[in-house]
């Protein structure tokens, strides 16, 4: 059997005020195009189809297209559950029509009992419910954290799980020891939403969303396939794709499968002056961009210029004022300096340039005119 594994495609994101929509579309034209020539037996979305509860039109059309491709016209069996993104309402709308063409919508935690059996394989899911939910379900108000309640839904599982056939977990969670970007969302405010690897042993396979780097872990049997895209700049150095497992009566293996995007992220940084004169070397000046520059206090409006080279500028930060230079490193006793040598001091440590004679001129008319209680 060959599974393709993917999740967090988060349909409707906004970076920075820029619509990824047709970057999504794009990348998931490219997932189609592959799963022709992979012809899985099963595709499984572990959670996070949209990225917010109530996804705009455009959205919900670009996700009924690439269903409608994969399980109606390619007749592809899908498996999908909902992430702490999603709409489990929105999401589970049409669902017992769905499973007629083999689409398997999970939501619920009513259905953590209920595995889908495709060929030799049972996929118990457990779609993503908050530590109230859980706590509702299992009618345990000790339950305070994600660990506790993953315990409650695996004792469940563990109940009617068959060790004669091969049995995956699909989910939507954080596994201790796995890697953050800025584009996740915290499971829950205020309690640990990491679970231990360990509590998944029943598991021949375990597929997960939630952490968007496909390399999160380093495990033998716990896979996540990342984002489809990269979604925050903290996600610039992270492979983007999807996992297959294959199964050969016992033997399982995976790998990853990168897809090439319309656009990536990329964090350029030097100076003002170089990005202008395109001296500092970028992959694409189409690409999405985060400019850290310095040496641009004296321009107007210099994102405004940015765009004009590099049209996809989506942030700028002006390094020039990150405290980091020696001068706030050593144990100098400014209260033995005079006032004109501390703001030479400043000023070079803002600027990498001494003041000139006639700047130095100006603030010590300045300096002696306060001094002197002058108005000007």
């Amino acid at each position: 059997m060959k599974i393709v594994h993917t999740a967090d495609w988060h349909l409707g994101r906004i970076l920075n005020g820029k619509s990824l929509l047709e970057d999504q579309s794009y990348i998931l034209e490219q997932f189609i195009e592959a799963m022709r020539k992979e012809q899985p037996d099963v595709i499984v979305v572990a959670g996070d189809l949209y990225d917010t509860s109530y996804p705009n039109k455009n959205a919900i059309q670009l996700l009924e297209h690439t269903i409608d491709v994969l399980n109606l016209e390619m007749n592809i069996p899908l498996i999908l559950i909902s992430g702490n993104h999603d709409s489990k309402e929105r999401l589970n709308y049409g669902a017992k029509w769905f499973e007629k063409s083999n689409m398997y919508i999970r939501t619920s935690l009513n259905d953590m009992q209920n595995p889908i059996s495709i060929g030799d394989v049972d996929f118990y899911t457990l779609p993503f419910a908050t530590i109230n939910e859980m706590q509702y379900y299992f009618d345990d108000e000790e339950i305070e954290t994600h660990q506790q309640a993953l315990a409650h839904a695996l004792k469940k599982m563990n109940e009617v799980i068959d060790e004669h056939r091969i049995n995956m977990f699909i989910g939507h969670l954080t596994v201790q020891g796995g890697i953050r970007s800025d584009s996740e969302r915290p499971l829950t405010i205020g309690t640990v939403e990491s679970v231990e690897e360990k509590v998944f042993q029943q598991f021949d396979r375990v597929l997960l969303g939630h952490l968007h780097h496909p390399f999160s872990i380093d495990s033998n049997f716990i896979n996540y396939s990342g984002s489809i895209l990269q979604y925050s700049f903290s996600e610039v150095d992270q492979p983007k794709g999807y996992r297959i497992i294959e199964i050969n009566e016992n033997d399982i293996k995976d790998k990853f499968i990168p897809l090439k995007p319309l656009r990536q992220l990329e964090v350029i940084e030097g100076d003002y002056e170089d990005a202008i004169q395109e001296k500092l070397k970028v992959k694409n000046k189409e690409n999405y961009m985060h400019f850290k520059l310095k040496h641009m206090s004296h321009v107007n409006d210099p994102m405004m210029h940015l765009k004009q080279i590099y049209p996809n500028t989506l942030a700028l930060t002006n390094q020039t004022f990150e405290f980091n230079t020696s001068m706030y490193h050593e144990n100098i006793e400014i209260q033995k300096l005079d006032d004109g040598t501390i703001i030479d001091n400043f000023y070079q440590s803002i600027t990498d340039e001494q003041l000139t004679t006639n700047q130095k001129q100006k603030i010590e008319y300045v300096m002696r005119a306060m001094l002197e209680g002058g108005s000007n």
